[in-house]
């Protein structure tokens, strides 16, 4: 098992403890509990499953599983306000000396660290890098690679990105609107790029898979060029189409918030075009 998986299972073991020591069984603390555990539990079919496995051997389902730790874990355990509900785990006198401190702590994030455009930045980047030729075959040749570097990158990636857009009750997402729309939408086309890059912009398979292993020379698949880069253009897809999954729901969250501070949508863009005309006047 995978050191993700271990904490899969660990943090799936702490929600449920978690669970029975709360003094509410609300609607929202069940949904809570339920969306932690499925994120926990997904966490581990893409990190330690044989589906996990099978993605050290195959383009499409390494993509499929980068997309889950990535994107749909982070989005699910900050939304279920995972961290905040395991404090339940603790004695009641524990739990308020830990809150004391973490809440009374002298020390802070500097601003320009824990900031929007800098955990857009890092996502990217761990994004892109992990699918460079170079670095993706020695981690596809080097499983301990991908089990304590890439796969946790994705992880903390993930919910560095996700924290600034989706809600953790009862704390809102900190960073102005605007600067929440420019993360999903430069993700958004970091995303396209890369698949039209895999699937249009070339004629050659990039990647080998498995210990010292072609793409091509894969079981049950046939040993030519185009069978692997078949493959490749595959797990493109995957990436532009999963990009819709997960960018849909921070857009309509984004666009309510506008609506929340605005009235609608409209008045947003009066708004705008005010500012604007007073600038350019």
């Amino acid at each position: 098992m995978s050191p993700l998986g271990v904490v899969a299972v660990a943090g799936a073991l702490a929600t449920s403890v978690a669970f029975v020591r709360r003094p509410s069984r609300s609607t929202r603390v069940v949904a809570q509990t339920l969306l932690s555990l499925s994120a926990w539990g997904l966490l581990w079919f893409a990190t330690s499953s044989a589906f996990a496995q099978r993605g050290m051997e195959n383009l499409p389902d390494h993509m499929i599983g980068h997309v889950i730790v990535m994107f749909v874990v982070p989005m699910a355990l900050i939304g279920a306000s995972t961290m905040r509900s395991l404090a339940w785990c603790l004695p009641a006198s524990w739990r308020r000396v830990v809150q004391r401190r973490y809440y009374g702590r002298s020390w802070r994030m500097p601003s320009w660290l824990a900031h929007p455009i800098v955990a857009a930045f890092v996502l990217n980047l761990v994004m892109v890098g992990a699918h460079l030729p170079r670095l993706f075959n020695a981690t596809m040749a080097h499983r301990w690679m991908m089990d304590w570097l890439m796969e946790p990158a994705f992880l903390l990636s993930g919910l560095f990105f996700f924290h600034f857009i989706i809600p953790a009750w009862p704390r809102r997402p900190q960073g102005r609107l605007r600067l929440q729309f420019f993360m999903v939408a430069v993700t958004m086309l970091e995303m396209l790029i890369m698949a039209m890059a895999m699937s249009l912009f070339t004629k050659s398979a990039w990647y080998t898979m498995g210990p010292a292993s072609a793409m091509v020379g894969m079981p049950g698949m046939a040993t030519t060029p185009a069978a692997s880069f078949s493959q490749q253009q595959l797990a493109a897809a995957i990436l532009w189409i999963c990009g819709d999954f997960w960018a849909v729901p921070c857009l309509i969250l984004i666009v309510r918030r506008v609506m929340q501070r605005d009235g609608s949508l409209l008045a947003t863009l009066d708004r705008q075009s005010s500012r604007f005309s007073s600038e350019t006047g």
